[in-house]
């Protein structure tokens, strides 16, 4: 199935594989619906437009720098250094692919990754992925709200069950932006993934790597000494994000986008 020329109305249309004409008169999504919560973005290329559809980027991107993720680096390279690197560079590649694939879904059919899997699958089937999906997204949350409650407790001396409530309290926080728009939320996001990746530099100033050591880790694959293979599967592990998926593709549809062939390439 492809997307395709458009109708005199202008509106791209679906292109089965085997050429059917049924099929493709249906437009990729009704023009006239509209959603005053959409944030218009107009049909040209610019700068401005790209930082307009960068948000969700950054909403997605919270998940790949967790404390989770933290542990697991920060253990890998206390016991094998740069060699284990080439591990982050191929499930980042993976991840970016995947995420593609989801944002692309949200963009080209207008309907996000659970609508699509309550549409094709049996109700049995969506009570099961519903259930996998909670799961994934508490196994995920546990180890950022302990996370964030250790890290309190060493830099504060402050409880780690009171860490845990203000863990929580700041997430519904953070949350409750999205009343005034998200935009505001996206900005808010943006400013601390920012802020966290001027650390990271900071840190890397400090730290001084070895720049071949650092090549060769990203593209020279190995597995040596005991433990090797058990953190490099706890990496994999650390960059799997099921959540991301039905995130993502919801995410998209905050943008209103042009329902034109132009504009669905544009932002493909």
């Amino acid at each position: 199935m492809a997307v395709s020329g458009s109708s005199g109305s202008g509106q791209p249309q679906f292109i089965s594989s085997t050429g059917n004409q049924n099929f493709s008169n249906a437009p990729l999504i009704d023009s006239d619906t509209t959603n005053p919560d959409q944030i218009v973005v107009p049909d040209r290329t610019s700068w401005k437009n790209l930082f307009a559809y960068m948000g969700p980027g950054f909403l997605v991107s919270i998940a790949y720098i967790d404390p989770g993720n933290f542990e697991t680096d920060l253990q890998s390279g206390a016991q094998f250094r740069y060699e284990l690197l080439w591990i982050i560079l191929v499930a980042s590649c993976a991840a970016l692919v995947i995420q593609s694939m989801a944002a692309n879904l949200g963009v080209v059919t207008g309907k996000h990754l659970a609508e699509h899997c309550r549409a094709e699958y049996s109700r049995v089937s969506n009570f099961i992925l519903w259930i996998i999906a909670e799961i994934a997204i508490v196994a995920c949350d546990i180890p950022e709200v302990i996370g964030t409650a250790f890290a309190l407790n060493m830099l504060f001396n402050i409880p780690v069950w009171i860490g845990v409530l203000l863990t929580g309290l700041s997430t519904l926080m953070l949350l409750a932006l999205q009343q005034y728009g998200v935009r505001k939320l996206e900005f808010l996001i943006a400013f601390l993934v920012f802020t966290i990746a001027a650390c990271f530099w900071a840190e890397l100033g400090y730290a001084k790597p070895d720049a071949k050591e650092v090549v060769k880790g990203l593209f020279v694959p190995q597995l040596k000494g005991s433990g090797a293979t058990g953190l490099a599967i706890s990496l994999l592990g650390a960059m799997v994000m099921p959540h991301n998926l039905f995130l993502h593709s919801a995410l998209v549809l905050s943008r209103k986008i042009p329902r034109s062939v132009r504009g669905i390439k544009v932002i493909i």
